[in-house]
């Protein structure tokens, strides 16, 4: 059981050529060890020995694979044809039972969705049967072996299997527990919004991710149990809002602000979103708070405004400008044949000339604002609201 903790630990699930080589090495080794329960056999009856060399096939074919289970019956198996005698190929058939019934429980437990005390208990069963069965190839020698020897077999089987691999699991479930913890600490490391888990009760943070500490400005093991109203502002009413929030999650189960105050190790105060959600684990409630520094939020709804504001405006100054084209045409053609009439140098003609000057600036203003492409304001006079400075605000051709 230990040697399959380190397998677990030094070829883990996660690669495919992992599992190969894991599977190898078990086989092996597994193979091995059925050797050596074979060399310590229990004598109970004069000249009488048991063994429990399925065992150690039958379990890591549960937990591996029929393929695993095979390697580890070879090993076993050329050692007992070695041995030679006339229950050799008695005791090769009764090893490859083993390590097909394990392959099968194997395959059974991967639909259920992992190995659970049926499948052992199963295998126990299944393996005593097969290997009861193998001593029928002895005929009737066999049959009376079978008789002294059934009820410790099927003890060591039903223990050796059946509890062992209860333990086996706890393996594979420790080292499944370490992995996810691992994926875990990876997924929230690298999301790109703080996340925070808070205990609900004495409000000390529990877990925090690299952005997290990165917008309060304490490293994680600085983060780990503090407080978190030490972020909170000084202003009564403002952390009345943060103790109104928390109250709201408490209630709910979710909560939600937008631009809250947030205290860094600085002492500089900025603006977060932030959500809260209270979630129960395994009897113990935890509250995962997800935030994010408000000016990206801003910037955009800042950013939106002005699109929705340019819009609006370029459609008004596009309506504006046909309405005024239309008469402005008229007048410019009129002040052209009067200017026909009147020379430069009459008192009418000069005021012609400077009707003509001012209705070309008109025009002017009009092509202009058919090509406003951003906002700009006109500088602040005292008395005077703010307006558009249409020079500024379109591009010149």
């Amino acid at each position: 059981m230990l040697f399959y903790s380190y397998t677990y630990e030094w070829f883990g699930p996660w690669a495919p050529a992992n599992r190969r080589r894991r599977a190898m090495l078990n086989g092996a080794v597994f193979g091995g060890l059925a050797v050596v329960v074979m060399t310590a056999r229990i004598e109970i009856a004069d000249g009488v020995y048991v063994d429990a060399r399925n065992v150690p096939v039958a379990l890591i074919a549960l937990f591996e694979g029929g393929l695993t289970g095979s390697l580890a019956a070879t090993l076993p198996a050329a050692y007992r044809l070695w041995l030679g005698g006339s229950g050799a190929w008695a005791g090769v058939v009764s090893l490859g039972a083993a390590a097909a019934s394990g392959g099968l429980a194997h395959a059974w437990a991967r639909r259920d969705g992992g190995i659970r005390t049926r499948h052992a208990l199963a295998l126990s069963v299944a393996v005593s049967l097969t290997t009861f069965a193998s001593f029928a190839l002895l005929g009737a020698e066999g049959l009376a072996l079978l008789g002294q020897v059934w009820s410790p077999l099927l003890v060591v089987f039903i223990l050796g299997i059946g509890v062992v691999a209860r333990l086996f699991h706890d393996v594979v479930e420790r080292a499944e527990a370490v992995n996810a913890h691992a994926r875990f600490r990876g997924i929230i490391d690298e999301a790109s919004d703080a996340i925070r888990i808070v205990d609900p009760d004495s409000l000390k943070i529990l877990d925090a991710n690299r952005r997290d500490c990165e917008i309060s400005g304490y490293p994680r093991e600085a983060l780990i149990g503090r407080d978190v109203r030490a972020f909170w502002p000084d202003e009564p009413e403002l952390r009345a809002r943060r103790e109104a929030m928390i109250a709201e999650a408490r209630t709910h189960g979710f909560a939600r602000a937008f631009g809250s105050p947030f205290r860094r190790a600085s002492g500089e105060i900025v603006r977060v979103d932030s959500t809260r959600r209270i979630v129960s684990h395994r009897g113990r409630r935890y509250e995962i708070v997800i935030y994010r520094e408000s000016s990206e939020r801003e910037a955009a709804e800042a950013a939106q405004r002005e699109a929705a504001d340019l819009r609006a405006v370029a459609l008004l100054a596009s309506a504006a400008a046909h309405e005024i084209n239309n008469p402005l045409t008229v007048v410019v053609g009129s002040l052209e044949l009067l200017s026909r009439h009147h020379g430069p140098d009459q008192q009418e003609g000069r005021w012609l000339e400077r009707a003509t000057a001012a209705a070309q600036r008109i025009r002017d203003i009009v092509a202009r604002m058919t090509r406003i492409t951003r906002l700009e304001q006109t500088d602040a006079r005292p008395g005077v609201p703010p307006m558009l400075d249409i020079h500024k605000s379109s591009d010149a051709e």
